[in-house]
């Protein structure tokens, strides 16, 4: 008899964990947000242009 509530745990985990980094993530972003509108008020999309910069010096 094969019990059909089987959990993988490997699945479930990765699963819980991708969505807890995301959120991590976000926070960061909220945070970052703030701050560069502080700095810089009159920037209309600072983090965005940020990791924009980031991304392509990576590439490099």
């Amino acid at each position: 008899m094969a019990d059909t509530r089987v959990i993988d745990f490997a699945k479930a985990g990765s699963k819980h964990r991708e969505k807890r980094e995301h959120e991590e993530k976000e926070g960061r972003a909220e945070a970052m947000r703030d701050r560069f509108a502080k700095a810089l008020p009159d920037k209309p999309r600072p983090v965005k242009d940020y990791f924009k910069k980031k991304k392509a010096s990576k590439k490099r």
